[in-house]
């Protein structure tokens, strides 16, 4: 029993003192990591940083001093920190290899960081999905879409595929397809459209617009109205135009042509040539 004693005492004689001053550095470290954190949050506070970049680099910094602090404890404490290095080198490398593709949403969560091609409160277009930037995160990004859905799209999705930020232009452009009934005067139709373009509001009358044919196939004429609005106010012009555009045609007799088939029985029949009399009186009696 004394030979246990003695033994114990011995021990706490040649180490106990560096596992007590092991066990100090820690405690003090890591306090001093926790000051150091505080005081860059008010650092980059004051000097208006991104949310995100801030707090990637508060992060960053955090896990960099804690392991330091760690280390330093251990090697004080007598350990031979040169294998625990190793082995957490080679752990790292296992995991890198089995993670390579959440690493990759790292990197690519860093490049936005740093880069900014968005930030919190943009609305954008990334890799086919369109939203407000509500989170930018090193793993991923979090838009909000108009009818609150909540999209979260990988951040290597968002890095290799085109980006589209509305929010760098001050206007946005507003298409407006129409179609109407083959034969129909286009210089009529453009007229129509021209009144209700005029007419909103909310259009940017300074950057103009215009009213042109993109087509046809064998039911109708296709023409487009392209207008520009200020980006707040995308969404509200296009449903408004729409339906405007739509009453005013129909108001004037151009109907949106319906897919139609018409069988016979017996012989073909001779093909009908609609003229303007005939045309005329196809619209009068569809009204």
């Amino acid at each position: 029993m004394e030979e246990f004693w003695q033994g114990v005492a011995d021990f706490f004689k040649n180490a106990g003192l560096n596992i007590l001053y092991g066990i100090i550095i820690l405690i003090v470290g890591l306090i001093i990591v926790r000051l150091i954190k505080a005081v860059l949050k008010r650092i980059l506070r004051r000097t208006k940083r991104d949310e995100a970049m801030s707090s990637f680099i508060v992060s960053l910094v955090n896990i960099v001093l804690e392991i330091i602090v760690l280390i330093t404890a251990l090697a004080t404490m007598g350990i031979n920190t040169a294998s625990i290095i190793a082995v957490i080198g080679t752990c790292g490398v296992a995991i890198g290899l089995a993670l390579k593709d959440s690493l990759g949403n790292i990197a690519s969560g860093i490049m936005i960081i740093f880069n900014k091609p968005f930030k919190k409160d943009d609305y954008v277009q990334i890799a086919d999905e369109e939203g407000r930037i509500t989170q930018i995160n090193l793993f991923n990004t979090t838009l909000k879409t108009d009818d609150d859905t909540v999209i979260i799209v990988p951040n290597s999705e968002a890095v290799n595929n085109p980006i589209i930020n509305y929010e760098g232009c001050r206007f946005r452009r507003v298409v407006v397809d129409i179609a109407v009934d083959k034969g129909s005067d286009v210089a009529v139709v453009r007229d129509i459209v021209s009144r209700v373009a005029e007419a909103e509001s909310l259009l940017a009358k300074d950057e103009g617009y215009s009213v042109v044919m993109s087509g046809q196939d064998m039911n109708c004429v296709k023409m487009q109205l392209k207008c520009f609005t200020l980006t707040a106010d995308y969404w509200t012009v296009k449903y408004r135009m729409t339906e405007n555009v739509y009453n005013a045609l129909k108001e004037e007799g151009f109907l949106t042509p319906n897919m139609q088939v018409d069988v016979h029985e017996g012989e073909r029949p001779e093909a009908i040539t609609l003229t303007k009399k005939s045309k005329k009186e196809v619209i009068t009696k569809a009204k």
